[in-house]
């Protein structure tokens, strides 16, 4: 669990940049949010949690840890859709235990800047092929994150 949870999490922090904003899709029980926070103190974050007992727990952790510059919604990722002030504000949005269908991914790419990224954490159950993506998505990489675990960080970017 520690592995999969913390190591995966903390693993992708280089691909992050100095300090961005980060929104993270589907917080449930923090990871990868909390972890990548924990590494990046600059990271400014957004967990969004469409359950009122998971989003109470993330606010919880963000209080007993002290996170500066980390906060909850409890709302489904589509309703910040009318919050234009998120509109291309996010240099990342992370997905984690999320199905990913094309229509998400057209929905949160609204909330992301241009050349920002997406970053899909996959595990051996999900499937090894990227997402089917359109403008102005685009597959930039795939990246291990811990081998015996098969989980993966498909990462999409949206075009300039």
């Amino acid at each position: 669990m520690a592995a999969r949870h913390l190591l995966g999490s903390r693993g992708h922090g280089p691909h992050l940049g100095p300090h961005p904003r980060l929104l993270d899709i589907g917080s449930g029980g923090g990871s990868p949010a909390i972890p990548l926070k924990i590494a990046i103190p600059s990271l400014r974050l957004l967990m969004v949690e469409s359950k009122t007992r998971k989003s109470a727990f993330l606010r919880e952790a963000v209080r007993h840890l002290n996170l500066a510059d980390a906060s909850v919604e409890t709302v489904r990722a589509e309703d910040l859709l009318t919050r234009s002030e998120l509109h291309e504000s996010q240099d990342m949005v992370s997905v984690r235990a999320v199905r990913v269908e094309p229509k998400l991914l057209n929905s949160i790419q609204a909330f992301l800047r241009q050349g920002g990224r997406i970053l899909l954490f996959r595990t051996s159950a999900g499937t090894d092929t990227p997402p089917l993506v359109a403008p102005p998505l685009v597959y930039e990489a795939t990246w291990t994150l811990v081998e015996n675990l098969r989980s993966r960080l498909v990462v999409l970017r949206k075009m300039l």
